[in-house]
């Protein structure tokens, strides 16, 4: 397997190139923390003053910084999410541009093996905050900072299509992750993968207590195979690479900076002394499994980057099995080096693995083995008199003729998980045929905004006046298949360097040429990518400081932002006063300051999940009623104001259950709910639907009003549209539930004399499906956690299946389907969008449905049956990005042929 793309941020090191050039250097990242750091950092002034605290440690430069507006992450939950996840997602996307691979030129889906360190900002930050103190377990927090959702999250983001794990194995988890990245590409379940690890610790200057025989340095100094080992330090850090297999990388003119041959992973079992203690017989095992995978002579490898954790014990007993192991297979190559980064950065958890794998890889690719620091007297028990290794102390280039030919690196987790990697040198790239004299490349700049492109241009410039720049070509290839194609654009023809600086000093000077990208792929031959500069992004400080003022955490509704915005319990308000709540509450919830009274509340950000916490905290605020659905008509803080003072004075008006989603011209389209009552869907739809036809959602009615039946249901929506539009043709639609109950409006207004030219379906079952099988309520119990589990891993958000009244409506709604069989067919077309992935059969068993294909729906009808399939399944069809976008453009269709056949 080939890497093929690096990135990272370590202590002292902004990038890959910095971290390399500090280990040539022989930098020591750690530093000591002032009392001032240490008190801001919550140390009580005791244990500052005290002869066992050790004031050094890593840290991480800029951790609370983030470019939550790049990644699509609104303020609020950028302040949530744990940093070591925003970090992660940030190297990864680096590395994804360092390897030239864009999510949309990939031949085939990318995998995500990531791993993560404790959320130790959970839990010094965000649980010890006024605002989330109660909010341990509540959903946003549990997304922002659970361990489960790094991978995810980032797979989401960037969209990538591959496999997608969060893996621990503790201080081995991200070369753990290699290894399972590497026999995942071996199967072809991926074209490529990203893997790597993140370890941030909060806060980071409060420096430790020094504690005799535990695995911490007396003095603040890591000093591997060093005389005076006394432990390692914590380090703070993030490292992604980018793995290809070897012939897919040369196919695409990949650059690569090594090729693992081969990797293992086992574990100690009982064969140590204690849980956490090292073993050395499960190291040694592992070092073999690795050597045998790769098929190279144990001799080829003259560099191993070790654990070497700097304890006076650990670095013995790793050594001997080193040793063992290589001996066993023939030895290693004369005069191996070994070395350990930790002495630079600190010990970096769930990134340690992954950080060895990049140095090794840069000792190949650049042939050099950084010298050893804070190593002066070999540690006696290492007896390296007697071992084939050396430990350098002056850093080691390897010439053409005797060349560094294969690496290794261990790394050995608490608990007992081992894994062991074995890399070779990259193969030698040979330059492609010069291309014909004049061909002229597109180059293609993209960015979100003009501001960004700018920026880009400018750093592609100063990369051209660089020394030896990339070849036009190169560059052209790179930029064309290698970087995203954001919306604000720059493209122009070079054939020449010259030519290349003009059009970047045109669009400098204000001339922009044009932004059309060139038709087909890449026609100008072979190319290879090249290191290019990545795109600018503009991090800003999202940080939730934790409130250490006695008493100042407050009882605050679990996970809703209500505690800062104002106290619990009903207010009397004035007209300004509730507005300017309703406001402060908004700002809170959405992590933004000066929002008007105008601004749509979607349009800032705002989401169902949102909506329940934000439904919850009016409630308790003022004391009123309100429901999920009443807020679903409620965009702005000016609507939600007026809202909320009619419910104060009693005078809410009657909602005539009909709620304008979108406004437009001609016939309107009613929407009918889908199961639960909720129409935050159809909102989310509008947006991605093209204008035309006005929208209209009908509202599920509460209380005494709500129907026994399916065409009790159905009845009062016709009675409701018809006083809105008293004649047709009418419009009808509905997702699931919604789009039964508008077929049997459709009949009702047949028989009333009523045309309907337009009767749009989105993935409703057929009526056989809900044939026999009723559930009672405690039935309905019993269901609900496979109804949670489904909705959690499809899409639907867990929390609104929570909310008061929801599931109870659910239940309702298919305890209707359940007693429905239509008496008469529609005389008129139907239009079915179809999810293309089927519905999960444990969900459909508990609620004893019996799965029926769709096309069943033609026996319901006399005219056609349109079916549009759209990806995703029966909930993720409603996932953002391509699904609902592809969703929202085929419901479009369906209404622009009405238009025109109308």
């Amino acid at each position: 397997m080939a890497v093929v793309g690096m990135a990272g941020r370590f202590p002292g090191a902004a990038s890959t190139d910095e971290l390399w050039q500090g280990l040539l250097d022989g930098v020591e990242s750690s530093r000591r923390f002032s009392d001032e750091e240490m008190a801001e950092a919550g140390v009580p002034p005791e244990q500052i003053t005290s002869s066992s605290r050790v004031p050094r440690g890593a840290d991480l430069a800029d951790a609370d910084l983030f470019d939550a507006g790049f990644f699509g992450v609104t303020q609020r939950d950028a302040r949530l999410m744990d940093p070591q996840h925003r970090v992660f997602l940030t190297c990864a996307w680096q590395a994804l541009e360092d390897a030239g691979l864009a999510p949309h030129h990939t031949s085939g889906p990318v995998g995500v093996f990531a791993s993560t360190s404790l959320s130790t900002y959970l839990l010094a930050n965000v649980l010890r905050s006024a605002e989330y103190a109660d909010a341990a377990l509540s959903y946003p927090v549990m997304l922002g900072n659970d361990k489960d959702f790094l991978a995810t999250r980032v797979s989401y983001k960037l969209d990538l299509r591959g496999p997608s794990m969060t893996v621990q194995t503790a201080c081995s988890s991200s070369l753990t992750a290699v290894h399972l990245a590497c026999q995942a590409l071996a199967r072809g379940e991926m074209r490529a993968a990203l893997v790597g690890g993140v370890s941030i610790t909060f806060p980071q200057t409060s420096g430790y207590e020094y504690q005799e025989g535990g695995i911490l340095s007396r003095d603040g100094h890591c000093r591997v195979f060093d005389a005076r080992s006394a432990g390692t330090i914590k380090g703070n850090g993030c490292g992604v690479v980018v793995l290809k297999r070897l012939a897919d990388a040369l196919e695409d003119g990949d650059r690569v900076y090594a090729v693992i041959r081969g990797t293992a992973v086992n574990n100690d079992g009982s064969d140590k002394i204690g849980f956490t203690a090292p073993g050395p017989q499960g190291q040694r095992a592992v070092i073999r499994a690795a050597l045998e995978a790769s098929g190279l002579p144990a001799s080829h490898v003259g560099y191993v980057e070790t654990h070497g954790t700097g304890t006076a014990v650990g670095d013995p007993l790793e050594l001997h099995a080193l040793t063992a192991a290589y001996r066993e297979a023939g030895g290693p190559a004369p005069g191996c080096a070994i070395g350990s980064l930790k002495a630079n950065v600190g010990h970096l958890d769930a990134a340690a693995g992954v950080t060895g794998l990049i140095k090794a890889a840069l000792a190949l690719y650049h042939q050099k083995v950084p010298r050893q620091i804070n190593y002066d007297t070999p540690n006696p028990h290492l007896r390296l008199d007697e071992q084939p290794y050396q430990v350098p102390t002056e850093s080691l280039a390897y010439p053409p003729a005797a060349p560094l030919r294969a690496a290794a690196v261990s790394s050995f987790g608490l608990g007992g998980t081992n894994a062991h990697a074995v890399l070779a040198a990259p193969p030698v790239r040979e330059e492609p045929p010069a291309g014909q004299p004049g061909v002229r490349y597109p180059v293609v700049l993209s960015a979100r905004d003009a501001e960004a492109l700018a920026d880009q241009v400018r750093g592609l410039r100063a990369l051209l006046d660089g020394t030896e720049p990339p070849a036009v070509r190169d560059i052209a290839y790179t930029l064309l298949t290698g970087r995203a194609l954001l919306p604000v654009r720059h493209v122009f023809e070079a054939a020449t360097h010259d030519e290349l600086r003009e059009g970047l000093d045109a669009y400098l000077a204000g001339a922009h040429p044009g932004s059309e990208l060139p038709e087909g792929g890449w026609t100008h031959g072979t190319a290879l990518k090249v290191s290019l500069p990545g795109y600018p992004l503009r991090p800003e400080r999202h940080w939730i400081e934790p409130d250490t003022r006695a008493g100042a955490v407050a009882a605050a509704p679990a996970g809703t932002p209500a505690a800062e915005a104002a106290g619990t319990g009903a207010v009397e308000a004035a007209d300004d006063q509730v507005l300017e709540r309703v406001v402060a509450l908004l700002e809170q919830g959405l992590g933004m300051d000066q929002i008007a009274p105008d601004d749509d509340f979607y349009e800032l950000g705002g989401d169902s999940m949102l909506a329940v916490e934000i439904v919850t905290a009016l409630r308790d605020m003022f004391g009123i009623e309100v429901g999920v659905d009443d807020f679903a008509h409620l965009r702005t803080p000016d609507e939600m104001a007026a809202h909320v003072r009619a419910a104060l004075s009693g005078t809410t008006a009657a909602h005539s259950g009909i709620t304008a989603v979108r406004e437009g011209t001609g016939t309107p389209v009613y929407l009918v709910p889908p199961a639960g009552g909720t129409n935050f869907l159809y909102f989310r739809l509008a947006d991605r639907t093209a204008p035309g036809a006005p929208l209209r959602a009908l509202s599920f009615p509460g209380g005494a009003a709500r129907p026994g039946t399916l065409r009790e249901l159905a009845a009062l929506y016709v009675e409701w549209i018809r006083r809105e539009q008293p004649q047709g043709p009418y419009r009808l639609g509905g997702y699931s539930f919604g789009g039964n109950v508008a077929f049997e409006m459709a009949l009702q207004l047949q028989r009333a004399g009523e045309r309907v030219e337009l009767l749009v379906m989105l993935d409703a079952h057929v009526p056989e499906t809900y044939v026999g099988g009723h559930l009672d309520a405690e039935e309905f119990k019993e269901v609900f956690p496979v109804l949670f589990e489904t909705a959690a891993v499809r899409g639907v958000d867990p929390r609104m299946l929570r909310e008061q009244g929801f599931l109870d409506v659910w239940q309702h709604n298919h305890s209707l389907l359940k007693g429905y069989y239509p008496d008469g067919r529609f005389d008129g077309d139907l239009v079915l969008l179809q999810a293309e992935e089927p519905e999960g059969e444990a969900l459909l068993d508990a609620l004893r449905m019996n799965p029926r294909d769709k096309s069943l729906w033609s026996a319901h009808i006399t005219g056609r049956l349109v079916v549009e399939k759209v990806p995703g399944d029966h909930f993720s069809m409603f996932d953002e990005g391509d699904r609902i976008a592809r969703l929202g453009a085929a419901l479009g269709t369906a209404l622009a042929r009405c238009h025109q056949e109308g």
